[in-house]
C-alpha cells in the first residue's frame, strides 16, 4: 500500500460521524516541553460548536490525564474525555472509570526522576496512570533513555510505547483503542460511524479500534506506515477540516 498517497478525510456527516480526537500534535502543535503548549479561544470555540454539531458524539482521547486536558481546555470543557491512553475514562454522562491501578507509579516516576536529573534535557511528565520520559530538548540521548524505559517497564510490568521524542509507560491494558471501544457502547456514541484522528504511534490502536467499528483513522503529519486510511498534513489541516 501506499501511505503517500492517503486522501483527506470526507466531510463530517452530522447525522452519522462520531469523533474521536488525539490533542498533542493533532488539535494543538508540539511543544519543546510538555506543559507549554498553547490552546488558543479559537479551538475551545470549535470544540464546542463540534459538539453540539454532532449531538455530543465527539471525544478527546490522549496520553495525557483527564485533569490536565480540562486545564489546558479551561474554562471551556469537553464532556468525553479518555486521558493516560484509556487508563482514565470520563463519558459524556460525567461518570468517571478507572480501569487500572496507579500505585505501581510511584516508584517508578521517583526511579525516571532520579535519572532525568543526571542528564540535562531529559524530562519526565507524570500522569495519573503512567509516566513519560521525554528527550526532544536531548536527541542525543536517545538510546540511553530508551534502555532506561525498557528496563524500568520490564521491571514494573508496564507496557513501553515509543512515541514522537519520548517513551511511554502504561499500565498494561487496552489502549486508547480500549477507550474508544467502550464509548462506542454507550449513548451517544453507541452506533456511530467513528472516526479517530491522531498523529502518533500511541494512536495506532484507536485507528484500527475505529476500523473494526466500520469507520476510520485519519493520521496527522507525515505519511508513514498506518492503520489509518485518510491524512491530513498538519494541525491547521485539522482545524480546517473541522470547522467545515
Amino acid at each position: 500500500m501506499d501511505f503517500s498517497s492517503l486522501p483527506p478525510p470526507p466531510p463530517l456527516d452530522r447525522a452519522r460521524h462520531g469523533l474521536f480526537l488525539d490533542f498533542d500534535g493533532t488539535l494543538v502543535e508540539l511543544a519543546e516541553r510538555p506543559d507549554a503548549i498553547r490552546v488558543g479561544d479559537a479551538l475551545r470555540a470549535l470544540l464546542g460548536r463540534l459538539a453540539e454539531a454532532l449531538g455530543g458524539r465527539m471525544a478527546l482521547v490522549s496520553g495525557r490525564s483527564v485533569a490536565q486536558i480540562d486545564g489546558f481546555l479551561h474554562p471551556a470543557r469537553v464532556a468525553a474525555v479518555a486521558g493516560s491512553h484509556g487508563g482514565e475514562r470520563r463519558y459524556a454522562d460525567g461518570r468517571l472509570e478507572w480501569p487500572g491501578a496507579a500505585g505501581a507509579f510511584d516508584t517508578a516516576a521517583a526511579s525516571a526522576r532520579r535519572f532525568a536529573a543526571e542528564r540535562p534535557g531529559l524530562l519526565v511528565e507524570e500522569k495519573s496512570f503512567g509516566l513519560t520520559l521525554h528527550y526532544r530538548l536531548a536527541p542525543t540521548l536517545e538510546a540511553e533513555a530508551a534502555e532506561f524505559a525498557h528496563a524500568l517497564a520490564a521491571e514494573h510490568r508496564f507496557e513501553l510505547q515509543p512515541g514522537k521524542m519520548m517513551l511511554d509507560m502504561r499500565l498494561a491494558g487496552e489502549g486508547k483503542g480500549g477507550a474508544v471501544r467502550a464509548m462506542l457502547a454507550e449513548p451517544p456514541m453507541a452506533g456511530c460511524l467513528p472516526l479517530f484522528v491522531g498523529d502518533d504511534l500511541t494512536d495506532e490502536d484507536g485507528f484500527e479500534a475505529a476500523a473494526a467499528a466500520g469507520g476510520a483513522g485519519v493520521l496527522v503529519g507525515p505519511a508513514r506506515e498506518t492503520a489509518a486510511v485518510y491524512r491530513l498534513p498538519d494541525v491547521a489541516a485539522v482545524h480546517d477540516w473541522l470547522a467545515a
